[in-house]
């Protein structure tokens, strides 16, 4: 069965008034691309989440994890990121700080550098909790784990990686450990990889597909995933992180295992439920409104465990 890791939504403290109490920072990368226009939307538009309906998505999100199959860790917010001083940060999303790789927890580097805060703290949480040695990426590399799908298939093990805040040095170090059989690197209009694309798996635990946003994915990349013979599943940006100032509503940002796909919202794109659902894979929908101007969605939310 797989196995999720998830982050708990940080508690009320004093002045602190819960997740993005106080409006959503705006971060960027280091490239033209890592904007993350998501929250640049939410700062534009006065968008403050509101507490409870923010809680009550966030637990039927976890039952809906439950519901289809997974087992759920859910961890602490560490209580170093919930004070006034240590606001400027995403750390709900333990997806981007790092990933859970046999006895190493693989730390990320940053190239959002308000962020590198999460991918400490988190690594001291695994370390503590799950006993893993922490990896740390070469000085000249950066990596944000949202840029990742690590997937271990019958067809064997696919690394795809995204490098609008993430950097080949990167990838090829966290390659030579994990050793894929396919490896795929891919050049976005995303921030994250995870907001514009998505793989498919289906029951018997294949990939048989790749949805992703050909208008918001170079080219060249969409020929290097068409050379490993997967079928493209082309979706509208609305599905994705959207496009000029309409924001997406991150259909695309999604959990995957075999034979289920979980997500925030229906693909709006014509056709693309309907043929998820012919190659074999159950879906499953919770709402996660406020998270969605934070820029992401379910993928980010969790952090599969590779025992």
């Amino acid at each position: 069965m797989n196995e999720i890791i998830l982050i708990d939504l940080p508690p009320e403290n004093g002045a602190i008034k819960g997740c993005w109490y106080n409006g959503y920072p705006i971060h960027k990368g280091q490239s033209e691309n890592s904007l993350n226009y998501a929250t640049v939307y939410a700062n534009e538009h006065n968008i403050i989440p509101n507490q409870i309906k923010l809680k009550q998505e966030f637990e039927h999100f976890i039952r809906t994890i439950k519901k289809a199959g997974f087992t759920v860790h859910l961890l602490p917010f560490p209580e170093k990121l919930n004070q006034p001083n240590s606001l400027h940060h995403d750390a709900v999303f333990v997806r981007d700080s790092g990933l859970f790789y046999k006895d190493y927890w693989i730390k990320a580097r940053f190239s959002a550098i308000d962020r590198q805060i999460e991918a400490d703290s988190h690594a001291e949480t695994m370390q503590k909790i799950f006993k893993k040695e922490i990896i740390h990426l070469p000085d000249n590399a950066f990596l944000e784990f949202g840029e990742v799908f690590l997937l271990e298939t019958q067809n064997g093990t696919y690394y795809f990686g995204g490098l609008s805040r993430s950097s080949k040095e990167g990838h090829d170090f966290v390659r030579s450990i994990v050793k894929p059989d396919f490896y795929c690197l891919i050049q976005s209009e995303g921030y994250h990889l995870d907001t514009v694309f998505s793989p498919v798996i289906n029951s018997e635990s294949e990939l048989v597909a790749c949805i992703l946003s050909k208008k918001m994915i170079h080219s060249e990349s969409i020929n290097h995933i068409r050379e490993l013979d997967i079928q493209c599943i082309d979706i509208d940006p609305v599905d994705a992180s959207g496009e000029g100032k309409e924001l997406g509503n991150y259909a695309v940002n999604t959990l995957i295992g075999p034979g289920v796909m979980l997500n925030s919202a229906p693909f709006l794109t014509p056709g693309v439920e309907e043929l998820i659902i012919s190659l074999g894979v159950e879906r499953f929908v919770s709402p996660l409104t406020y998270y969605r101007y934070a820029g992401g969605s379910f993928h980010c939310l969790t952090n599969e465990m590779y025992l």
